[in-house]
């Protein structure tokens, strides 16, 4: 049975049983993936994003050192990123509940216009340490029996699941496994 199949199943049957939230806040460390992903971080800053008040996933960040005079999530780093032009980064989240996760070459890019930086998916880095890290993660990962989903696969709707207080649209395999 191929990942996103296997995926789709765990969210069905997960639906029908309950919910992980007070389970992942009080049980589980969040830095708990830290020591398996941080080798050869030459170049490359990393930011945790994990919040089990919001997720159900360790969500992570790893961006081309641009040597940023200002923390990233500041007004100040996002001006220096928008002189730049751009700023390349990959996006890791890693499910909490099941054994998947999702892994994305994306950039931070200045706006045809407006004030925020637009996100932009990658099939390539310009950055090459971002490159070898990409692929480094994906080795480690499925060295710990993890399986890598599609994303875009997993935006399907599950049906026959009773879902009270949420919005129909809301809610669909990706979002169950990683928000």
């Amino acid at each position: 049975m191929e990942a996103n199949e296997r995926a789709i199943n765990f969210v069905n049957r997960r639906l029908k049983e309950g919910d992980y939230g007070y389970v992942l806040r009080k049980y589980v460390y969040s830095d708990e993936w830290d020591e398996h992903l941080l080798n050869n971080m030459e170049g490359i800053i990393f930011k945790a994003m994990t919040s089990f008040e919001y997720s159900r996933c360790f969500s992570y960040y790893f961006m081309e050192d641009i040597q940023l005079s200002r923390p990233f999530f500041t007004l100040e780093a996002k001006n220096e990123v928008m002189e730049r032009g751009y700023i390349e980064f990959i996006n890791l989240q890693i499910s909490a509940i099941s054994p998947f996760f999702i892994i994305e070459k994306a950039q931070y890019q200045k706006p045809k216009e407006g004030i925020t930086l637009d996100i932009v998916d990658l099939t390539e880095f310009k950055n090459k340490k971002l490159e070898k890290k990409y692929t480094e993660l994906i080795e480690v990962l499925t060295e710990h029996k993890l399986m890598l989903v599609d994303r875009e696969e997993l935006k399907k709707v599950p049906l026959d699941i009773p879902l009270e207080n949420y919005e129909p649209e809301e809610v669909n395999y990706l979002s169950y496994l990683f928000e």
